[in-house]
């Protein structure tokens, strides 16, 4: 009887243990089922506040800086708000991060329209919601510069300055996943 009690209280430990450290992974999670696909399916709506990008296999959260913060967001901020994400274990994961500028362009696609803040044309899928920022701080940096991409117009890249970098954005992103 004794020697079951030990087991159980083992079993209780070890179970709570993994809980609290997080040592069950969440990239070891099950994928679900998307609550809405793009036109074109290539962009699922997991219900979670991401999107799934099922060409990339990019994971990006479907609210950017701007619709989160009501704010522009200089790099070190926007380094600092993945992090806080990370620490909030958003939407499940903790490996958020600032997408290269080759992930930030794969959202550009000049067929796709949406608006932003301002009420302007930017070309990302209309899965992601209206009034975003027009572009993304990257994690593309050198000395005080960092990439942003844009989604505006005919999209491209531009070094900013990372601490009055104008009227910049962030939309972080994880993975890709397998």
């Amino acid at each position: 009887m004794q020697g079951r009690n030990w087991i159980s209280v083992f079993t209780v430990t070890l179970l709570a243990g993994l809980l609290l450290t997080g040592s069950v992974a969440a990239a070891d999670k099950p994928p679900r089922e998307p609550v809405a696909k793009s036109a074109d399916q290539r962009f699922w709506d997991m219900g979670d506040g991401t999107v799934l990008d099922t060409e990339t296999r990019l994971m990006w959260m479907k609210r950017d800086f701007w619709q989160t913060q009501r704010g522009w967001v200089n790099w070190y901020t926007a380094m600092e708000f993945v992090q806080r994400m990370n620490n909030k274990n958003f939407a499940g994961y903790e490996d958020w991060r600032m997408p290269t500028p080759e992930e930030a362009k794969t959202l550009y696609n000049r067929r796709k329209r949406n608006t932003d803040k301002d009420g302007d044309k930017i070309f990302i899928d209309p899965i992601f919601p209206n009034g975003a920022g027009w572009g993304t701080w990257t994690s593309q940096e050198r000395g005080g510069k960092a990439i942003v991409v844009s989604y505006k117009d005919r999209g491209g890249e531009d070094y900013q300055d990372k601490i009055n970098g104008p009227d910049a954005f962030l939309r972080p992103v994880r993975g890709p996943l397998p």
